[in-house]
């Protein structure tokens, strides 16, 4: 994923690679297009602020224009969703996550590891944020599939095991070399890190994951919302974690 010198930037492109992800993912002939536009505007928005952010920290220009690329291609997709145009608004989603998708870690030793970190990252962060705001269409159209939700809620559980693989791959990496990651002295301070990351940011969103379709296996959609509001906290708290830990050249857990 495009890399950034700012934890703001790189949250904002990780989060919008994930959500533009799981749109594409998801069956258009079964969820409305106000959804999608709702989606692409939401990632047009993150892509904004990711430029912002490149920009005012003085990245190289191919960034800038990485990120404005996908932030055009995340317009379009929205006006197209808009009226009601899948057949452009589908391909726009989809030239969005290839663009954020894009580029590679400033370390050439770890650039492939920390690239996969962030696309797991991303994935599982997208998927609960679209999980969530899908949650919302079932207050106005009730008798909507609940299939979409079901798939939502398993991309949630199939990116939190792949984050938390290469989470642990990265803390084996990292050697006991960093003791923000937990593996290094037994100091109040260097176990705040971890718990933050590991406890709020992973252990408690697998629960709230199953929790999540529990209730979405009965059709309580409102509570499955609820559920994924919850999800979607922790995981802020986790990822943004993980983003204050991976500085420096320390492989992202």
């Amino acid at each position: 994923m495009t890399p950034s010198p700012s934890i703001l930037a790189d949250f904002a492109v990780r989060l919008a690679f994930g959500l533009s992800l799981a749109s594409t993912a998801a069956d258009w002939r079964v969820l409305p297009p106000a959804y999608f536009r709702t989606n692409g505007q939401v990632i047009l928005g993150l892509l904004v602020l990711a430029a912002l952010a490149v920009s005012q920290d003085g990245a190289a220009s191919p960034a800038c224009w990485s990120l404005a690329a996908a932030a055009v291609a995340a317009y379009g997709a929205t006006v197209a969703w808009g009226l009601g145009i899948a057949r452009i608004g589908r391909p726009g989603l989809l030239l969005t996550t290839a663009v954020a998708a894009g580029g590679r870690d400033a370390d050439a030793g770890l650039w492939l590891f920390n690239s996969a970190s962030r696309w797991a990252s991303g994935f599982v962060l997208g998927s609960t944020l679209a999980a969530m705001l899908l949650g919302h269409h079932y207050l106005t159209a009730p008798t909507m599939s609940i299939e979409p939700l079901k798939r939502y809620v398993r991309f949630m559980g199939w990116g939190l095991f792949a984050r938390g693989a290469l989470g642990l791959a990265g803390v084996a990496l990292a050697q006991g070399a960093v003791p923000v990651l937990g593996v290094g002295a037994g100091t109040a301070d260097s176990w705040l890190f971890p718990t933050m990351r590991w406890g709020m940011g992973f252990a408690a969103p697998v629960l709230a994951t199953a929790m999540a379709w529990k209730t979405v296996e009965i059709r309580s959609t409102q509570s499955a919302t609820g559920i994924l509001y919850a999800a979607m906290t922790l995981l802020l708290f986790g990822e943004l974690s993980s983003l204050i830990a991976a500085r420096g050249g320390v492989p992202i857990v």
